[in-house]
């Protein structure tokens, strides 16, 4: 194998590659990307064995063939070359070392045959359907904080992906819960979805996801019940999905709250941050004291430390005294679009529900503390 390849084209093709190798793995060609150059382009792919990234770039391929690399020695390596440069990689010593050379910079890299390198980009039985990446990301990224990581529970771990009916109407729904919130997000369900089976993703292929629609207009997606591909441009994602079956989340959702507390997002995300500076260090708990037309935050600790702090509020209720978890607020609120976050309330220990006024199609739930 022998290519050369600018320097810029193969730092793009690799960034996506360093995310996904295992970097502590008993087996060694998981930490390695493969490389296939012919026709003048080069394939790169790295795979953890639960998820797979490819990419394929224009290089100027002289001798076609295919090796595997330590991933994140290359990337390190391409990185820290000069824009502008071309790089030339070739095989040496038989096929045993990859050599690096871009300007008067040479390196010589250990590799592995392709042999045993795992190959899991295909999907069978998959339903394909195209949507704009923005659409995606946002779908993600308004849930993924909530999902659990707690690894005895596996069917949280992750985002429900899955196509539901309301008022007559498809929509592609994204739901994370750890069991002390949840996160919920609607979209028109994109053309060709509609028989979509309901998969939950990991964690890492959200993340992978999200990152894929940054550099991408438009992104197909093929889902199975056993995988997920993602194809924006010249990269390919595939993922496994968990093999479990996912909870219930509906009847958690509070349908009765009666009382509304509407305050300013970012009054009272600052006063959360700062008056959790005392909180105990294992609840983070903050107690809110909703009374006519304000907010009282509190907290301690068992040093016997206290701060307050009071803020402007909409509330026409009965006072109420509730606890939270100051990091599930601050997760929350930072999801939030709107100038205001809208809490609906019934009493100090049930589920509250979380509404963004400016976005209709998201919807919060967060599990009071005992206060």
């Amino acid at each position: 194998m022998k290519l050369s390849i600018s320097r810029e084209t193969l730092f793009k093709a690799l960034r996506h590659m360093s995310a996904v190798v295992e970097k502590r793995s008993s087996i060694a060609i998981l930490g390695n990307v493969r490389l296939h150059a012919a026709n003048n382009r080069l394939e790169t792919t790295a795979t953890d064995n639960d998820l797979s990234v490819q990419g394929i770039a224009e290089a100027f391929v002289d001798q076609p063939g295919t090796t595997t690399v330590g991933a994140l020695k290359l990337f390190e390596i391409v990185s820290k070359i000069p824009e502008g440069v071309m790089v030339s990689l070739e095989l040496t010593d038989g096929g045993s070392r990859l050599s690096v050379v871009a300007g008067k910079a040479k390196f010589s890299l250990a590799t592995l045959g392709a042999e045993a390198f795992p190959d899991m980009t295909k999907v069978e039985g998959g339903v394909s359907f195209q949507m704009t990446a923005t659409e995606l990301k946002k779908s993600l990224e308004r849930v993924q904080f909530a999902a659990s990581t707690d690894e005895t529970r596996a069917y949280l771990n992750g985002v429900y992906f899955h196509v539901i009916e309301d008022d007559g109407q498809k929509l592609l729904r994204t739901v994370a819960t750890d069991g002390h919130r949840l996160a919920k997000a609607d979209m028109a369900c994109p053309s060709g979805a509609e028989s979509m089976p309901a998969v939950i993703l990991p964690r890492k292929c959200v993340t992978e996801l999200k990152k894929l629609a940054d550099d991408a207009k438009d992104i197909t997606l093929t889902v199975s019940d056993k995988k997920i591909q993602a194809e924006a441009s010249d990269i390919t994602l595939t993922s496994k999905v968990i093999d479990a079956t996912y909870p219930d989340y509906d009847r958690v959702i509070p349908k009765g709250n009666p009382t509304q507390l509407t305050v300013a997002r970012r009054s009272l995300l600052q006063a959360v941050d700062r008056v959790s500076i005392l909180s105990h260090e294992k609840t983070r708990s903050v107690r809110f004291n909703a009374i006519e037309n304000a907010l009282a935050l509190s907290a301690n600790n068992p040093d016997q430390e206290n701060a307050n702090e009071e803020v402007k509020a909409e509330y026409a209720g009965s006072p109420i005294e509730i606890g939270f978890n100051a990091k599930y607020l601050s997760d929350i609120g930072t999801q939030i679009t709107g100038d205001d976050i809208h809490f609906y309330l019934k009493d100090a220990s049930s589920p509250v529900l979380v509404k963004d006024p400016a976005d209709s199609t998201t919807t919060f739930v967060v599990m009071p503390m005992r206060v």
